[in-house]
This record gives C-alpha cells, sequence and structure tokens, in this order.
C-alpha cells in the first residue's frame, strides 16, 4: 500500500522540478533582458536630447567667435553703443 501511494507522488515532484526550475530560469532572464530593453530605449532617448543640446551650444559658440551674438546683446539688453555712433530717439 505506501509504495502505491508514493509513486504518483514521486511522479508528480519530477514533473513539476522540471517545469518549474526552467520556468524560474527562463523567467529571470526574460526580466532581465526586458530591463536591458526599457534601459536602452531610455539611453537612446537621452542620447538624442544631449545631441540637441550639444548641436544648439555649437551654433551660440560660433555666434560667439562671429562676434555678431555680442554686438547685438550689448546694444538690445546694456544699451551700449560704438564709439562716434550717433543714437535719435523717437518719442511718440
Amino acid at each position: 500500500m505506501i509504495k502505491e501511494t508514493y509513486f504518483p507522488i514521486k511522479k508528480w515532484l519530477i514533473l513539476m522540478i522540471f517545469l518549474i526550475l526552467p520556468g524560474l530560469y527562463l523567467g529571470r532572464k526574460i526580466f532581465f533582458l526586458l530591463n536591458a530593453y526599457h534601459t536602452e530605449r531610455s539611453l537612446t532617448r537621452d542620447i538624442l536630447i544631449l545631441k540637441a543640446e550639444n548641436e544648439m551650444l555649437e551654433k551660440r559658440i560660433a555666434e560667439y567667435k562671429r562676434g555678431t551674438l555680442i554686438e547685438t546683446r550689448a546694444r538690445n539688453e546694456l544699451g551700449m553703443i560704438k564709439k562716434n555712433e550717433k543714437i535719435f530717439l523717437i518719442i511718440k
């Protein structure tokens, strides 16, 4: 009697071991794969943002090197004028 009840339990135990252990192993691998995929997408988006900022800064640097931006900002924001330049104010 004992052997008859023991055999089905052993059969189910072996079946569960062969199904659960690979499932747990593959589940972890799939989790790591999905996590890496989301991290890669996030980093790609960050790289695109940084490249756009870099282009903008390079354009500003080029404008500063030409001197046009400095002169315009000095005139507009600080009210500066060039030497021997005449200013006419029109008051309405």
